[in-house]
């Protein structure tokens, strides 16, 4: 679910990013107070969240902010990661035999919606058959998912990749007292095994999902990655509508 902190902060938990990670790190810190919504609500689903549930966002509304700054919204943070990472970390996840392809949620709904139910169904052992299914039903479909936890309400984003330092920093945003040092240490969290079968990217096909998630590969920071596959920056810029 998403959490409030005690503070009144939110976190909101795209799958595949660390977030487990950060989710026993919080809770070792002593800095939840609760949970609220789905696991991985977006910012849509979290503030759809039922009658009963109210309170907690009256509670982060007001622990947060001082009444005298008027704020609206409780202050919210996420993480995200390289696309082309989230496609073979999802690969790595549900090809566990504890997994199996299982279907997650609907795509419709409050209760039982799930930011992964449009890839129910697409599930393959090869990786690459499974990247182009992906593509075929949802193009460029990791950058619109990040979007729905990034829009304009958020306050802080952090990456996968430097999943430490940033959940330092962002703590340190919001003027917390914590123990910097116990997270420097805390030990890695929700790691999947490596599947069976190798996760081989053919060059093309990489290049092709690449530019179905161009818009997130830049709005993200993740132009190396761009650069390394030989395709050039300023030209798909230039092109851009």
């Amino acid at each position: 679910m998403a959490l409030i902190l005690k503070n009144g902060a939110v976190f909101l938990h795209i799958p595949k990013t660390g977030g487990n990670w950060i989710t026993n790190v919080l809770r070792e810190l002593d800095l939840i107070e609760t949970r609220a919504a789905q696991k991985h609500a977006d910012i849509d689903h979290f503030f759809a969240v039922p009658k009963q549930r109210k309170a907690l966002l009256k509670y982060a509304f007001h622990e947060l902010y001082h009444p005298q700054k008027k704020k609206q919204k409780p202050f919210m943070f996420c993480f995200v990661r390289n696309p082309l990472c989230w496609y073979e970390s999802w690969f790595k996840y549900m090809s566990q035999p504890s997994r199996q392809w299982r279907f997650w949620g609907k795509e419709q709904g409050i209760y039982k919606w799930h930011p992964n139910s449009m890839l129910n169904g697409i599930g393959h052992t090869d990786f690459s058959q499974f990247v182009r299914n992906m593509s075929t039903k949802r193009p460029g479909y990791v950058t619109e998912m990040f979007g729905w936890y990034t829009k304009p309400h958020i306050d802080f984003i952090g990456k996968q990749e430097n999943l430490v330092e940033d959940l330092v920093t962002v703590l340190k945003t919001m003027d917390l007292d914590f123990n910097e040092e116990f997270v420097r240490n805390f030990g890695k969290i929700g790691v999947s095994p490596e599947p069976r079968k190798k996760i081989i990217w053919p060059d093309e096909l990489k290049k092709e999902i690449a530019l179905h998630e161009y818009a997130g590969m830049i709005r993200y920071g993740y132009h190396t990655t761009l650069k390394e596959l030989g395709l050039d920056i300023d030209r798909l810029i230039q092109i851009s509508p």
